[in-house]
């Protein structure tokens, strides 16, 4: 077994952790806003609305790589920008989530007015279209996971993550 570092899969403390940075980088925005006197502006619907359809996008990819890199259509330059896509997406996901649970705990009490309500709607609306994002990139990266018969089993035993790769170019 060698010392060379191995590209894998985003961990659970990966996300996690940008989840709370998304949070602690909202909190402290909104502390800004409220240090001076001003309010945040309200979430546009164009941005879950772009989260959803990037996270589509995303799916769609997800779905047709496997049987891609079975027949060994995937070179890998597009296998390692399809992992780093996917990890991107997962660290996106996690980070708009954190940071827009934030941004609606703070006007969830404060419902009453037309502005806060709006705010927690579509503030609401982009968590589930953020973690939605996330999950995609989950699906990609895992997607991008090459089967290999002779190496996984041991793998397995050891309790390690599989290696994510694609398929060399036949050039």
């Amino acid at each position: 077994m060698s010392d060379v570092p191995k590209l894998g899969l985003t961990t659970a403390r990966q996300a996690v952790v940008s989840v709370l940075a998304g949070a602690a980088i909202s909190w402290l925005i909104m502390l800004g806003f409220e240090a001076f006197g001003a309010q945040p502006p309200v979430v546009p619907w164009t941005v879950p609305g772009l989260l959803i359809g990037l996270a589509v996008a995303v799916t769609v990819y997800a779905r047709a790589l496997p049987r891609r890199i079975e027949d060994h259509r995937v070179s890998s330059q597009e296998a390692f920008a399809a992992l780093a896509v996917g990890k991107s997406m997962i660290v996106t996901g996690a980070v708009f989530a954190g940071g827009h649970v934030v941004y609606v705990m703070f006007f969830i009490t404060r419902l009453g007015a037309p502005l806060p309500a709006a705010r927690v709607v579509q503030g609401a609306a982009t968590v589930v279209a953020a973690l939605l994002l996330a999950g995609a990139g989950a699906l990609l990266e895992r997607a991008c996971v090459a089967k290999d018969d002779d190496g996984d089993e041991e793998g397995r035993k050891k309790g390690q993550q599989p290696e994510a790769r694609g398929h060399p170019d036949p050039a």
